[in-house]
């Protein structure tokens, strides 16, 4: 991998959050641009040489604007860098703010998109934006509102697959933002990304031992949630597959008013649920692993927690068991 302007790529907190989303939708190459608070552009990231330069990722960005002014965006790219239009933009943003720009890109190799893969797109474009609007607030600041742009309803897919893992029938409950993705050249996807299809085979691998095979859910990435449900018919056992955007029940901003978090504990909560050890929090946050341990203790102490996992459940308005034995322990350990 090619590192930004600004140092290892291992280092910035945007290459994981990057790293995420294209475990689910791979490509060629792909160029991501931080937008700073103050409007202007901050480090650069890229996959490899031959990607979109940070100039052209700067006139996209550009370009994007001039469409659609402020928000999270997500649309066909103009410039692909050779791929013949094969691209994808999003912008990551709030209603108050832009994080950064992501282009992917892909060529022959891995072929057109698949609305599937453009759905996880949509869904990764919010939580993502969420992400970075908590890593972006200032260590010393007071205010724990993170001003998303609402959405209607949570996305949601649909999936029926045969038990050789092929889709039968898929459906959604969001509109792809057709407009701004009308460019774009897809394909009907035949299989969910080989990131979520192991999910699926991991949480089915047991059904047919199982006289009544039982549901399951899995978070094979930050910002999706995928479950399974055993769907009989003349043909036989099909397993049905709901994948959603991860959104906690409360939000994080809530859960930081309410318990008086610090925004700099908030990052360390938020690296948390997508499962960071603490070398990993504090290298991303430039702070020492015990550093990290500290603000943990504190948040556990704020919530009345008696450990991680508790802590976990409360800041997500999970209900709590006497025994705790409903809610697995954080990977930060």
């Amino acid at each position: 991998m090619e590192k930004g302007d600004t140092g290892m790529l291992e280092t910035n907190p945007a290459y994981p959050i990057v790293q995420s989303i294209v475990r689910v939708v791979p490509a060629s190459r792909w160029s991501f641009l931080e937008i700073d608070s103050g409007g202007g552009f901050g480090s650069f990231l890229a996959s490899k040489p031959g990607g979109a330069d940070g100039t052209a990722v700067q006139r996209e960005y550009r370009r994007q604007r001039r469409i659609a002014a402020n928000g999270p965006r997500i649309a066909a790219s103009l410039d692909s860098a050779g791929t013949n239009g094969i691209g994808v933009t999003l912008i990551f943003a709030d209603a108050r703010a832009d994080f950064g720009i992501l282009m992917i890109a892909r060529e022959s190799d891995l072929g057109l998109f698949t609305s599937t893969e453009v759905a996880m797109l949509t869904f990764a474009l919010d939580s993502v934006s969420e992400r970075f609007a908590i890593l972006r607030r200032p260590a010393g600041a007071i205010e724990y509102r993170v001003s998303m742009v609402p959405l209607e309803q949570p996305p949601t897919a649909w999936y029926v697959l045969d038990r050789e893992f092929a889709i039968v029938l898929a459906w959604r409950t969001e509109e792809e933002r057709l407009t701004a993705l009308s460019g774009l050249q897809t394909r009907l996807a035949e299989r969910l990304p080989a990131v979520l299809e192991e999910s699926v085979r991991e949480l089915t691998t047991a059904w047919d031992r199982e006289s009544t095979p039982s549901a399951g859910s899995a978070r094979p990435v930050p910002f999706l949630v995928v479950r399974t449900q055993p769907m009989s018919g003349p043909a036989g056992l099909f397993i049905g597959v709901r994948i959603d955007r991860f959104q906690a029940p409360n939000s994080l901003g809530e859960a930081a008013a309410r318990y008086h978090i610090t925004p700099r504990e908030l990052q360390v909560l938020a690296l948390m649920l997508d499962g960071r050890h603490l070398d990993e929090i504090g290298r991303l946050l430039s702070i020492t692993s015990s550093t990290v341990q500290d603000h943990i203790k504190n948040m556990v102490t704020k919530t009345n927690s008696r450990n991680r996992s508790e802590l976990i459940a409360h800041v997500l308005g999970w209900e709590v068991s006497a025994d705790d034995s409903s809610v697995p322990e954080s990977n930060a350990s």
